[in-house]
C-alpha cells in the first residue's frame, strides 16, 4: 500500500503523507457519519478514487483495501485532518479545473470572479457566514453561462455560485452583496456588477427626492437613454461626476400620466411624464416602453419574516437532533441534515409549489414559523429519520400479516402496497384531473424498473424495495430474515454485497435464484425465499390484499410497483408522485411554467427524490409539499391547525399541554386531529412526538415551560 497507487489520478493529494491514515473533518477526532458515504466492494484505491470523481460533491476519499471499503466524502468544508490507522488510506481531491476556468464566463462582462473565481465558493460578510436566506438554489443548470443568465433575469441578484460536476446554480440575493469566499474544490463564486446604472449613475437634481440610490436602482434596470437615464433625465449615467449633488426631500409635487418606482414597472403604456420638478421618486411608479427581463425588486427577501425565521434555523443547536438507531447505538443522519432542511424550508417559503407555500408566521411573528416547522420535524423524525431512511422500509412482518389476514411475511410485493393500500392506484381527484388538462396522476409503466436507495439497518432487516415487470422478475419473493446467517467482512465464506448501483439485470437474476447474504452492506443474515409463510411454488408469495383498490388478492408480482413512499415523509402513489412533477418537475418545465426542478421527471424516476446525485433538499422539499396540502390547511371538527398552533404559542408554549402537536400528529399519522374519532386508529407513538417537537424547539432555543 503506497500512494502511488494513485498514479493517473493527479488531481487526489494524499492527506498528511496518505497511506495508514484515516480522513477526518476539523480535527482528529471529527468524524461524524454525515460527512462521507460508504461503498463496499471497492476492489481498488484506483476504482474507489473513480467513484468520487463521478460524485458530485466529493471532496476526497478513504479506503481500506483489506476489506474493500470505500468513503466518499462530501463534507462541505472538505477534509481538513486525518488520523493514524494501519491500513487506510486518505486523499483529497482537488480538480485540477481544466473545464473549470473564469474565461468560461466569456459574454458575461458584468460578471467578476471573488478571489480568483474558481474553487471557491461564495460567502456573506467573512468565510462561515452563509445564512440559507442570502441566496435561492436552482437545479439542473447545466453551465456557468446559464447560471448567469438565471441571475440576470433575476431582480436582486448581486452574484452567482456555481458547481458544474453537479449542475447547482446558487442566485446570491443578499442585500450587503459578496463580500467574501472561502475556498472549496469544484465551485466557481462570481459578483454581479451590471456596466450600466447601478455603479454608474449619480443624481443631478437637488430638488425633490432625487437621489444617487433611487437613480442607481432604477436605471439599473433600463435601456441605455431610456427616461430618466437619458441626457435629458435627472439622471446621470454617462459615468461623468455630476455637477449637482442631490439632496433627499421628504415631499415632491407630480403630475405624471406615469411614473416610477423601485418595486414594480409596467410595460405597456407609451411613456408620457409631465412633473414640476425633474425628479426621481422612489415611492411613485412608472409605465415604459423598454423591454427589461429585470423587476425591480432590490431587497434579499420580500418578507422580513422569512429571513427572520432562517436566521434562527441557522443558529439553532441543531446537533443530536436527527439520530437514527443502528441497532448498536443512536447516531446522526447522514441521510437527513438541518442543513438541507434549511434549504428546502427556503425554498417553499419564497417559491412555494403552485399557489401554496410554507407557512412561516407573517411579520413579527418568528415563533409560530418556528413551531409549524417544529411540528413538521417532530413527524419526520418519528417517520423516517430514526430509521436514517429516505425510501420505504419493508415493515409488513408477522404482526401486520396477521392484522391484514393476508399475503406473506416481507413479501417484496410489498413495494406495490403495505396494509392493504395498492400504491399505483392512488387516484387524484376530479378536480385536480381538469386543472392538469386531463390527468394529474403519473401513468404507470409496467415496464418500469426501480429498485431502492435505502433500507432499515436492524438485525436481519428485509432488503430495499424493487419493481420491476414479470419478464424480469416472474414471481415475488419474500424475505427471511432468519437464516441463511451471513459470513463478515474478513470471515470465512465472506462475499462483498451489491453495490447500491449494482446492475439491476444481475440483481434480478440472484432475486430469482433465491439468493442471500448480498443484498447491502453489513447484512448479518437473511435472503430470499418463495416458499413458507403464505408463498405458494407455482405463484409466490403475495403482499396484503386491497380490496379498497379492486385487488380481493395480494399480489405476487411487481410490475408498475414502483410508487413506494420516499422522502422525510413519505410520498407515496401515483397521484402524489403526478402532483410534483406537475408542480415541480419536468412537466411543469414543459409545459411553461416555473420549476423547482424542472430536469427531474418524477413521473419516469420516482426514486429521484432519494437518489444521492439528486439535488440533496429534494427530500426535504417533497416533505413540505405534503404538509403544505394536508395539514397547513386543515380543519375539521372545529378544529382549524392554524388557528391551535397560534393558540399555542401565545398561551405559552407549554410542553405539559400536548394538544396542539398531538392533533398534528394525528393528522400526519391517521388523518384526522382526534384518533381513533375518525376511525382509522389510535395515534401512533404519541409520546415520542411530542418528545420530538420538544427536541426540535429546544434545539431553535424556544424551550417551553
Amino acid at each position: 500500500m503506497t500512494t502511488t497507487s494513485a498514479a493517473g489520478h493527479a488531481d487526489f493529494k494524499p492527506v498528511d503523507g496518505g497511506d495508514n491514515r484515516v480522513c477526518r473533518g476539523s480535527g482528529p477526532s471529527d468524524n461524524l457519519a454525515s460527512y462521507y458515504n460508504v461503498r463496499a466492494g471497492v476492489q481498488s484505491l484506483s476504482a474507489c478514487m473513480d467513484l468520487c470523481v463521478t460524485e458530485p460533491a466529493c471532496v476526497g476519499i478513504e479506503f481500506k483495501g483489506t476489506s474493500s471499503r470505500c468513503e466518499i466524502w462530501t463534507r462541505s468544508d472538505g477534509i481538513e485532518a486525518s488520523k493514524a490507522v494501519s491500513g487506510y488510506q486518505c486523499f483529497r481531491y482537488e480538480p485540477s479545473g481544466t473545464s473549470m476556468t473564469t474565461t468560461s464566463a466569456a459574454g458575461h462582462a458584468d460578471f467578476k470572479p471573488v478571489d480568483g473565481g474558481d474553487n471557491r465558493v461564495c460567502r456573506g460578510s467573512g468565510p462561515s457566514d452563509n445564512l440559507a436566506s442570502y441566496y435561492n438554489v436552482r437545479a439542473g443548470v447545466s453551465s456557468l453561462s446559464a447560471c448567469m443568465d438565471l441571475c440576470v433575469t433575476e431582480p436582486a441578484c448581486v452574484g452567482i455560485e456555481f458547481k458544474g460536476t453537479s449542475s447547482r446554480c446558487e442566485i446570491w440575493t443578499r442585500s450587503d452583496g459578496i463580500e467574501a469566499s472561502k475556498a472549496v474544490s469544484g465551485y466557481q463564486c462570481f459578483r454581479y456588477q451590471p456596466s450600466t446604472g447601478k455603479a454608474d449613475c449619480r443624481a443631478t437634481t437637488n430638488e425633490g427626492m432625487t437621489t444617487d440610490e433611487s437613480c442607481q436602482k432604477v436605471c439599473s434596470i433600463l435601456a441605455p437613454g431610456q427616461w430618466p437615464c437619458s441626457s435629458d433625465g435627472p439622471c446621470d449615467c454617462s459615468g461623468s461626476t455630476a455637477t449637482t449633488t442631490a439632496q433627499t426631500s421628504t415631499s415632491m409635487t407630480t403630475q405624471a400620466t406615469t411614473s416610477m418606482t423601485t418595486t414594480s414597472m409596467t410595460t405597456q403604456a407609451t411613456t408620457s411624464v409631465t412633473t414640476t420638478t425633474s425628479s426621481v421618486a422612489t415611492s411613485t411608479t412608472i409605465a415604459t416602453t423598454a423591454t427589461t427581463s429585470r423587476s425591480l425588486t432590490t431587497t434579499g427577501s420580500s418578507d422580513d419574516s422569512i429571513d427572520a425565521v432562517l436566521q434562527a434555523l441557522e443558529t439553532s443547536n441543531s446537533a443530536g437532533v436527527f439520530m437514527y438507531d443502528t441497532g448498536n447505538d443512536w447516531i446522526e443522519s447522514d441521510i437527513y441534515t438541518w442543513t438541507d432542511m434549511i434549504t428546502a424550508v427556503r425554498l417553499m417559503a419564497t417559491r412555494g409549489i403552485g399557489d401554496q407555500k410554507l407557512w412561516l408566521g407573517g411579520e413579527g411573528q418568528r415563533n409560530y414559523g418556528l413551531v409549524n416547522i417544529a411540528a413538521f420535524l417532530a413527524q419526520c423524525m418519528q417517520e423516517t429519520i430514526q430509521y436514517n431512511a429516505c425510501d420505504e422500509n419493508n415493515w409488513s412482518d408477522k404482526a401486520v400479516v396477521q392484522e391484514t389476514v393476508s399475503g406473506s411475511t416481507y413479501s417484496a410485493a410489498s413495494a406495490c402496497g403495505q396494509l392493504h393500500q395498492s400504491y399505483q392506484d392512488y387516484s387524484c381527484s376530479a378536480e385536480e384531473d381538469v386543472l392538469a388538462g386531463g390527468r394529474m396522476a403519473c401513468e404507470v409503466d409496467l415496464n418500469m424498473e426501480e429498485r431502492a436507495y435505502t433500507q432499515a439497518s436492524w438485525y436481519g432487516a428485509p432488503a430495499k424495495l424493487f419493481c420491476a415487470p414479470r419478464s424480469k422478475v416472474p414471481k415475488a419473493p419474500r424475505w427471511d430474515y432468519t437464516s441463511p446467517w451471513c459470513p463478515q467482512d474478513g470471515g470465512w465464506g465472506y462475499e462483498a454485497p451489491f453495490p447500491d448501483d449494482v446492475d439491476l439485470d444481475t440483481y434480478w437474476d440472484y432475486v430469482n435464484q433465491g439468493g442471500s447474504c448480498k443484498d447491502y452492506a453489513g447484512i448479518k443474515t437473511g435472503g430470499w425465499t418463495f416458499s413458507g409463510e403464505g408463498c405458494t411454488e407455482e405463484d409466490g408469495c403475495p403482499n396484503a390484499d386491497a380490496p379498497l383498490f379492486g385487488q380481493q388478492e395480494g399480489r405476487t408480482d411487481l410490475e408498475g410497483c414502483c410508487w413506494w413512499g420516499r422522502g422525510v415523509i413519505q410520498t407515496t402513489g401515483v397521484c402524489n408522485f403526478g402532483k410534483l412533477n406537475f408542480y415541480m418537475g419536468k412537466r411543469a418545465s414543459d409545459e411553461g411554467r416555473s420549476a423547482l426542478f424542472p430536469s427531474i421527471d418524477f413521473c419516469k424516476k420516482p426514486g429521484s427524490i432519494c437518489d444521492p446525485d439528486s439535488p440533496p433538499e429534494l427530500k426535504w422539499v417533497a416533505g413540505f409539499f405534503y404538509w403544505m396540502n394536508s395539514v397547513q390547511p386543515y380543519s375539521a371538527g372545529g378544529w382549524v391547525y392554524l388557528e391551535e398552533l397560534k393558540k399555542w404559542v401565545d398561551g405559552g408554549m407549554s410542553s405539559s399541554d400536548t394538544s396542539f402537536i398531538d392533533g398534528a400528529s394525528g393528522i400526519v399519522n391517521r388523518g384526522c386531529h382526534n384518533p381513533p374519532n375518525c376511525g382509522t386508529g389510535d395515534l401512533h407513538a404519541a409520546d415520542k412526538r411530542a418528545a420530538n417537537f420538544k427536541k426540535v424547539l429546544n434545539a431553535m432555543g424556544l424551550t417551553s415551560r
